[in-house]
Order: C-alpha cells, then sequence, then structure tokens
C-alpha cells in the first residue's frame, strides 16, 4: 500500500519502512556489579523512518512541510495514520529509471 503525507501519495509502497522506538532504560556500571536506571518506552520519542518514492513536484511540496515545521498526518502502508507529526528529509536521489522521481528517505517524528 502507498503512503500518504497529508493527502500527498507515495507512487508505490515505500522501498522501506521502520520504527525505532524511545525505550530510555539505560544499564549504569557500579562497584560490584550494574544499576538500571528505567523511565520505560516513551511512545512520543518513536520515530518513523522511511524510503519512498515520488514524484518530484510532491518532493517539492514535503520538502516545503518540512522547511517550514510543519506538523502532518502520516498514513503508514499498513493503514495506520499517525497525527501531528514531524517530518524530518534525510537525503533524496534521483531514481535512475523514472526521471521526474525522487526516492525520499525522512523521518517522522511523533510529537
Amino acid at each position: 500500500m502507498k503512503i500518504l503525507i497529508n493527502d500527498i501519495e507515495s507512487y508505490r509502497s515505500p522501498e522501506s519502512i521502520q520504527v525505532s522506538v524511545d525505550d530510555r532504560v539505560e544499564k549504569i556500571p557500579i562497584i560490584n556489579g550494574n544499576c538500571v536506571q528505567d523511565y520505560g518506552h516513551i511512545s512520543s520519542g518513536d520515530t518513523i523512518e522511511v524510503s519512498a518514492l515520488f514524484h518530484e513536484g510532491k518532493v517539492d511540496e514535503i520538502a516545503a512541510l518540512w522547511e517550514n515545521r510543519t506538523l502532518v498526518s502520516f498514513t503508514d502502508d499498513a493503514g495506520i495514520v499517525w497525527e501531528n507529526c514531524r517530518i524530518v528529509v534525510k537525503s533524496y536521489k534521483r531514481d535512475q529509471n523514472f526521471k521526474n522521481y525522487i526516492l525520499l528517505n525522512f523521518e517522522v517524528w511523533r510529537v
């Protein structure tokens, strides 16, 4: 299934999509052992890393959302809608077979 950033649709299903969870646990070495400091899983700190193909005009729209720090809704490839997210563009490159399409690598931050 395609993904959506607000109403901006990807060309096809994402090349990759991965969720990195914000689990705030830390092992602290102490004399004769270890101590664990655990603040739990903070779901608002989770990030979704996406690599997807978009038409170049759509990439311009996504770049504007990123530049303006606009909060968006993100619909993943399973149809789950994530509200109040921020898009963080990481990199992009033109598709070798379709010159008007760009492979965009970005993160979706839940805030």
